[in-house]
């Protein structure tokens, strides 16, 4: 059962609301959709309490300006906006309480190019297939189909009490968003790796590639490196992920995200990992990137190690608030 909401005042770039995506439907033409750094948000929802498949915001910049009409806990990561709860500063990665009337804006790009917005309880947006992910290409209406506007209304859940224990991520947990040289991205060779020329294996994992300004949800294409294969190929369209980099004709390489189709015809060169995808997806237009060689192995270790590390997460954060709600005294002050 839902009351009021969390309501769009300005609409911002392309803010959506998103969760995990729509598993088990590729085989009917039906994208997975969902978060394109899945690790922010997850890290989100484990501090709030809330299951790692919660609706939040995903925002670009310009951010959305928005208005709470009822009392909620939020917390805000991903990507650096500098947030503001009426005026205040708000930190990222930690736990804030909203009151009813109060606007959170955001002041300016600092780091990263996604920003989330989660809120305890979670976004009581509508769902289809099981997810409240937007997706554009299915004729959904209302958020489920589109960007944000200004006036939409975001449902929020009825709580039965409003944790105000003002915890916060170690930034021993927090992911790194850099486009620093000596912090590669990791992926491992695909189907057609082996198609490229010599010279291009080479340059793939050696070179530097800059973000394009033709990306989007769908895919990043990457500049400034041109591949070739030892011959032209015809290929069966395939099943594809995000993740997958994929080699189009004019030797641009290009990533597919969130919002990629399921199939597609191009060779699949390589793909990032799971782990690194988030790091990936959170460069900005016109940074760097360079990429590594690694095993299937190590690559599935990665991603054993980020989802150990969440239900350790998930763990401290339900004990600690716990403590807080038999321990705290009447009128002691919210821990910070």
């Amino acid at each position: 059962m839902t009351t009021l909401s969390l309501r769009v005042v300005e609409a911002g770039f392309y803010a959506t609301v998103q969760d995990t995506g729509r598993a088990g439907f590729q085989r009917l033409g039906i994208h997975r959709s969902g978060v394109l750094d899945w690790l922010a948000p997850a890290l989100l929802n484990t501090l709030l309490g809330n299951p790692l498949r919660a609706a939040v915001v995903e925002m670009h910049f310009p951010a959305p300006r928005l208005r709470f009409e009822q009392a909620a806990v939020l917390a805000i990561g991903g990507a650096d906006f500098c947030p503001m709860l009426d005026g205040r500063p708000l930190a990222n990665w930690r736990q804030y309480r909203a009151e009813p009337g109060q606007t959170l804006t955001f002041r300016e790009p600092r780091r990263g190019r996604w920003a989330y917005l989660a809120v305890a309880g979670g976004l009581a947006t509508p769902r289809w297939l099981g997810s409240a992910s937007m997706t554009p290409f299915a004729g959904l209406v209302g958020v489920l189909g589109r960007p944000l506007e200004a006036g939409d209304e975001l449902p929020l859940p009825t709580l039965a009490r409003l944790g105000d224990n003002r915890l916060a991520l170690s930034p021993t947990v927090l992911p790194r968003y850099t486009s620093d040289e000596n912090c590669p991205i990791r992926i491992v060779p695909s189907a057609e790796f082996h198609n490229l020329d010599d010279a291009s294996q080479a340059r793939l994992l050696s070179e530097t590639f800059v973000v394009g300004a033709d990306s989007n949800r769908m895919a990043t294409r990457l500049e400034g490196v041109v591949l070739r294969l030892t011959e032209p190929i015809e290929l069966v369209s395939s099943a594809v992920a995000p993740g997958v980099i994929q080699l189009p004709p004019d030797g641009r390489p290009t990533v597919l995200l969130s919002d990629a189709q399921t199939t597609g015809g191009y060779p699949r060169i390589a793909h990032i990992i799971t782990a690194d995808l988030p790091a990936f997806a959170q460069r900005r237009l016109g940074q760097t990137v360079r990429f590594t060689r690694t095993t299937q192995l190590e690559a599935e270790h990665a991603t054993s190690n980020l989802r150990q590390t969440l239900r350790r997460l998930a763990a401290a954060v339900a004990v600690t608030g716990a403590a807080h709600t038999i321990q705290k005294p009447a009128g002691a002050p919210a821990t910070r």
